[in-house]
């Protein structure tokens, strides 16, 4: 059987106890522990359980890694039950919040106020909610550009007034009626760029809004939606291509792409709302064209990929767009992220255009650790015409530097991975996508690399959460293995 692998993947050996339940606010995780294959270690001291959640804490407040892997190793001690650890970290108490609206605040939790002294978060709270039930959570993308004020989400959400601007909003009743909270942060990098959106700091940002959200509400990390308009349309896409494993859903408004790899959003269905009339000679150019979203919607349908298209009469604003919004939000009460989706792909690098392509590191239960030189092919958007009249828009396929990774869960323990351009890459598995009594097969690129029995451990548990801080993305089982490139 060694012969057969080309990993790193070494069992720690201790009680295996049943995988509990996966719950709407926590996932109770229980992770293999990774390292050399070699003989079995000796048996560590055993952890109690206040000193487990104490480690815990230690690593995920590390900065060194030395450090970090040390705190692993002593957790490879622990021998206890999991769910009262992982719940003991992940779990919080939430304040009473009423409804309504709450505009400029800043962001408080740890170190993040810090960190965005001068970004502005607007809010707005569903009658419905309640602290000790998770609700689901809506991050709205404002339009705009270059210079935009950091008080734009306010003329979307702020309660409706008669004389409104149809054109922004406001839109906090069809929001409020999706019974989620939405939340508006101001667009990071004034004055960077006419895709403020996009920039490569955009997704930390991201993350840190969720993170602050999670801090102030009981928020479901399975029913997270990301919405946005104009500005924000050309982020949604932007996001969807470099982290879709994020949200529940991705609402396109009025947007544009100029170039990505569009498999990596397999699993994380996409809506795009457009009207036919979003170009206007003399009023608007063709920046956000309903052809965008056609050829889109061609793209999707030719990859069957999961979204939904609306197509309307009206213009570019989002009130225009409203109504197919909020008939999308309806359709998707009963929808979640499944961090287990059976089929998963991961390309890097990955942008809205060919000037914002960075690289990607993670998607789902794929780790991007090591790429080889060689090119992936992508879709590209490009326009034509500088008179309003002749100006289209042509779709191309050209191959760009790039690495790809495809994998999919067969069922029964087998799962195939297709790789492009790839030196590494770890699969994170979940007892809820294998049986962990039996062995685990993995081919890559038509070859076995991995066969063998895997068990679960405290230890990776957490580093599988600092891999993404996202307690709905805990994947139980890991194993490293080497492309065939």
């Amino acid at each position: 059987m060694d012969s057969m692998r080309n990993h790193r993947c070494a069992i720690l050996r201790h009680a295996v106890r049943p995988w509990p339940q996966r719950s709407a606010s926590v996932v109770l995780a229980i992770l293999l522990l990774a390292g050399p294959a070699r003989a079995d270690p000796p048996e560590p001291d055993a952890l109690d359980f206040d000193a487990a959640v104490t480690l815990c804490r230690d690593y995920l407040a590390a900065e060194e890694e030395d450090e970090r892997e040390q705190l692993l190793s002593q957790l490879a001690g622990y021998a206890g039950d999991i769910e009262p650890v992982v719940r003991e970290l992940s779990e919080q108490p939430h304040p009473r919040v009423a409804a309504g609206y709450y505009s400029e605040h800043h962001f408080k939790s740890a170190d993040l106020g810090e960190k965005y002294p001068k970004d502005l978060l607007y809010f707005l709270i569903p009658e419905n909610y309640d602290a000790d039930r998770p609700t689901g959570l809506i991050v709205f993308l404002h339009g705009g550009g270059l210079n935009t004020s950091r008080d734009a989400p306010e003329y979307t959400l702020q309660p409706a007034e008669s004389g409104s601007d149809s054109y922004s909003g406001p839109s906090s009743d069809m929001l409020a009626a999706t019974g989620m909270i939405t939340v508006g942060p101001s667009a990071p990098g004034k004055g960077e760029s006419y895709y403020r959106w996009c920039l490569r700091s955009s997704e930390e940002y991201m993350a840190d809004v969720i993170a602050e959200c999670k801090s102030r509400f009981n928020i479901d990390p399975d029913r997270v939606f990301l919405l946005g308009h104009s500005m924000g349309g050309f982020g949604a896409y932007h996001h969807a291509l470099r982290q879709p494993d994020r949200f529940a859903a991705m609402i396109v408004s009025s947007g544009a792409w100029d170039c990505g790899y569009w498999p990596v959003i397999r699993g994380t269905p996409l809506c795009i709302v457009q009207g036919v009339n979003d170009a206007q000679r003399g009023v608007r150019w063709h920046h956000t064209d309903v052809e965008y979203a056609r050829w889109t919607h061609k793209i999707f349908t030719r990859e069957g990929l999961d979204h939904v298209y609306y197509e309307h009469g009206g213009e570019h604003g989002f009130g225009d767009n409203r109504e197919k919004v909020a008939e999308y939000f309806a359709s998707a009460k009963k929808l979640r992220r499944d961090p287990y989706y059976p089929h998963v792909t991961l390309a890097s690098p990955q942008g809205f255009a060919s000037n914002y392509l960075h690289p990607v590191t993670h998607n789902r239960w794929l780790t991007l650790d090591e790429t080889a030189i060689g090119k992936l092919e992508y879709d590209e958007l490009r326009s034509h015409g500088d008179d309003f009249d002749e100006w289209r828009l042509e779709h191309h396929r050209p191959s760009r530097r790039g690495a790809m990774i495809d994998a999919i869960n067969r069922g029964r323990n087998n799962f195939d991975v297709t790789t492009q351009n790839v030196a590494r890459f770890t699969v994170w598995l979940h007892p809820q996508m294998v049986d962990i009594s039996k062995d685990v097969t993995i081919r890559v690129d038509g070859k076995v690399l991995f066969a063998d029995r895997i068990q679960p451990s405290l230890a990776t548990a957490i580093e599988s959460y600092a891999r993404r801080h996202d307690w709905g993305m805990i994947y139980p089982i890991k194993v490293e293995l080497q492309g065939n490139e």
